[in-house]
């Protein structure tokens, strides 16, 4: 959707209170670019609100906002524990980051089993470590 606002050339009528909004008077315009789901089918449309005394266009998004409340849906729910709990999880998960990345090193140069089955075991301690800080994530279970 475009939103733009200009001096009217053309009288035009206010699809908010269906008033002449006369030439020279300023007007807001929103033009949607529609399209079926399932066609190719494309079309344009075009809405005209007063933008000066009454206010037309301001009083339409204030009523759109209300029928339609923002509801936050990106990312992840965080979890329900506190802020110590939070930092504590936090400085575990970046210690067994650390400890994933010395396995990749560990695995690409020099391949000394016993410090492989070191770090490995270090791991799993922080997979019990990690449960009782608010669980373990989905993908360390795979």
């Amino acid at each position: 959707m475009n939103v733009w606002i200009r001096v009217t050339r053309k009288r035009a009528k206010c699809n908010y209170c269906s008033q002449m909004i006369e030439t020279g008077e300023y007007q807001v315009i929103c033009r949607y670019f529609m399209k079926l789901k399932h066609s190719e089918r494309t079309w344009t449309k075009e809405m005209h609100f007063h933008a000066k005394d009454p206010y037309c266009w301001v009083e339409r998004a204030v009523a759109e906002l209300q029928t339609r409340p923002h509801i936050e849906n990106r990312g992840k729910a965080p979890l329900p524990i506190n802020d110590e709990q939070r930092s504590a999880r936090k400085r575990l998960l970046q210690r067994r980051a650390s400890v994933i990345q010395r396995i990749n090193k560990e695995m690409e140069a020099q391949r000394r089993p016993d410090k492989l089955i070191h770090l490995t075991d270090l791991l799993e301690k922080f997979a019990v470590l990690i449960e009782k800080e608010g669980g373990v994530p989905e993908s360390w279970k795979t």
